[in-house]
């Protein structure tokens, strides 16, 4: 339900304060119910999806650390309290939630997600307020992705009032799973206007600079291989990458690591060709990679999942055999396995 109307703010709004920035993403009064916390149940968890889109417009950049969040609360009751909530935000590749599913997001291409605010107790904000929530772990922010806020409310008990937040009347971009007794499952997912947020940040360049990471689908007679192909254009305390590949874009395995440069402010060109691509991959059509970087310390970055098709259009046959495993003519009369052009196999008895 609109409540507000006010014209002269600006959707995107950046305050700039000495070495921290503070960045407004919305300024519309639709009443995000039930957010971020929803009150009247046991246990409850909203999600919110803010656009790479969004950040750059209001001037946050790669590497830029996110030390606190801030919500604009309205018609909570004075003092009341939520325990055991925690906040976690991560990166994703989809801009909507139009089927997010179960709360562990398995739906969805998430990554790095980080617990930014762990087991804090919240007491509700009179009137229309923005409340903050300083993280105990920063979150960085990789200047591609978007990213996904998540409330997570974990009480175990419940109490009549609270109330909402503030934000824009836009679909599939916030949605709340509520339950008594137990944590939410899939069944009581509900769409919600996305809220305004404010978002805090300070400058922490990332150890490298990574201006291109690319795949090419290499093959050979029967042999299907993928190269990887990947630039820096700086590196600090860089130790080494590690190359992930994926047949469905959500399960990882690490298939090799790079050793880095360490610190340079050159460009180097990297270069991986994964050849073990078994059969059933390719039945599959399409595998994906991505490419992290990890610190001397052990701090890890994730970069971009990129797609390569596996299967090309079947125009011809490059092989022909018997049920032997010989090679045999066109002329040959039997039963006749034929390769094609793009991997795939047929049977035939001429």
């Amino acid at each position: 339900m609109k409540t507000i109307t006010l014209g002269l703010l600006n959707l995107l709004l950046t305050i700039s304060i000495t070495a921290q920035q503070i960045s407004q993403i919305g300024s519309e009064f639709e009443n995000c119910g039930d957010t971020p916390a929803y009150g009247l149940y046991d246990y409850s968890q909203s999600s919110m999806l803010y656009l790479a889109a969004e950040l750059e417009a209001v001037g946050i950049s790669a590497g830029n650390s996110i030390t606190a969040i801030e919500f604009q609360f309205n018609s909570w009751d004075n003092g009341y309290e939520l325990d055991n909530q925690t906040i976690k935000m991560a990166h994703v590749t989809e801009s909507s939630l139009p089927d997010p599913g179960s709360p562990d997001y398995s739906s969805l291409s998430v990554s790095n997600t980080t617990t930014v605010k762990n087991e804090f107790d919240f007491r509700g904000f009179s009137g229309i307020t923005w409340g903050q929530f300083d993280f105990d772990t920063p979150f960085i922010w990789d200047g591609t992705s978007n990213i996904l806020i998540t409330w997570e409310n974990r009480d175990g008990s419940w109490s009549s009032g609270y109330g909402w937040l503030e934000g824009r009347n836009i679909s599939n971009r916030c949605h709340i799973w509520f339950k008594d007794d137990n944590y939410p499952t899939e069944s009581s997912s509900t769409d919600r206007d996305l809220p305004n947020i404010k978002i805090h940040t300070t400058f922490n360049p990332l150890p490298i600079t990574l201006s291109a990471f690319t795949g090419e689908l290499l093959k050979n007679d029967d042999e299907v291989s993928v190269k990887l192909d990947w630039t820096t254009n700086s590196e600090k305390d860089n130790d080494y990458f590690t190359v992930w590949r994926s047949i469905d874009g959500q399960n990882w395995g690490e298939i090799s690591n790079l050793v880095g440069a360490g610190n340079s402010n050159n460009e180097i060109k990297y270069q991986y060709i994964d050849r073990n691509i078994s059969p059933q991959r390719i039945l599959h059509e399409t595998i994906y990679y991505r490419l992290s970087q990890t610190d001397y310390d052990g701090t890890a970055e994730y970069f971009q999942i990129i797609p390569i098709e596996l299967k090309s259009e079947k125009t011809h046959v490059v092989k022909r055999m018997n049920a032997m495993g010989q090679e045999v003519l066109r002329s040959y009369r039997g039963l006749v396995i034929e390769t094609w052009n793009n991997g795939t196999t047929t049977k035939t008895i001429w």
